[in-house]
């Protein structure tokens, strides 16, 4: 019995170990210049515009109905590569939602300048207490990297608009409700895994879009995240067996 102990401990601060580097690895490399500059780009060429972009909130007028959302990431924006950090425009129509999701790469700090907006997070490590506010305008909300979170704006009438800053130039969206009814997973699993029928999958698959394709792996930065996703699961499932062994 002590041995078997023993032997949990060690596999426990092995798997530990692991999941804390490769979680390490998930994040924004260093760059070793103060930008970088796209393989497609000359450099005596750049000026105050490459720095510059102009679409995060004239690329989104907002549709009442509807949830709009542009982006600043480095796929819009290239000067952001290596700089850790981007943004989000969000325009909530009356009654719309930004379904749970989360951000494998990056903390999000949103701030709401049209509020109300209510907003919630899932503390996964307190027994998947969640935690609500409603923002007014002005208000600031921060959702810390990987838990998922949610907004919504519950009024009847009233348009709401945010925006958020990642802590990533790539900080990757993986939608829960479209990465479990959108992206193919068998029927017998997701009725296994909910306890309910095929007809209730059938209706919760309606209107899921498959996940959009990755950037693609034409450069090297690219092919590099491309990996992060693949290493978010791999933590996952090391933590998930670092607290199998720990119950042993």
């Amino acid at each position: 019995m002590k041995m078997m102990s023993s032997r949990s401990s060690v596999s426990l601060g092995v798997l530990l170990l692991l999941a804390a580097i490769i979680s390490a690895g998930a994040a924004d490399p260093d760059i070793l210049t103060d930008f970088v500059v796209p393989s497609d780009t000359d450099p005596s060429g750049i000026d105050g515009a490459f720095f510059t972009y102009k679409n995060l909130v004239t690329g989104n007028s907002g549709d009442p109905a509807k949830l709009t959302v542009t982006k600043a990431t480095h796929a819009e924006f290239p000067a952001l590569l290596g700089q850790s950090v981007s943004y989000a425009a969000l325009v909530f129509g009356a009654g719309t939602v930004n379904p749970p999701h989360i951000h494998p790469r990056a903390s999000e700090l949103l701030v709401v300048v049209q509020g109300p907006l209510l907003v919630g997070l899932v503390d996964a490590a307190r027994n998947g207490t969640v935690y609500t506010q409603t923002l007014e305008t002005g208000d600031m909300f921060v959702f810390p990297k990987g838990m998922v979170h949610f907004q919504f704006n519950n009024g009847t009438d009233v348009v709401a608009r945010a925006f958020s800053a990642f802590g990533s130039a790539t900080p990757g969206t993986i939608s829960l409700p479209a990465a479990l009814f959108g992206s193919g997973i068998d029927d017998a699993i997701l009725e296994k895994s909910m306890h309910t029928d095929k007809a209730t999958i059938d209706h919760l698959k309606q209107g899921q879009a498959p996940p959009s394709p990755g950037p693609s792996p034409g450069s090297s930065s690219s092919a590099a995240a491309a990996l992060l996703p693949s290493r978010w699961a791999i933590t996952l499932l090391l933590c998930f067996a670092a607290s199998y062994y720990f119950y042993l």
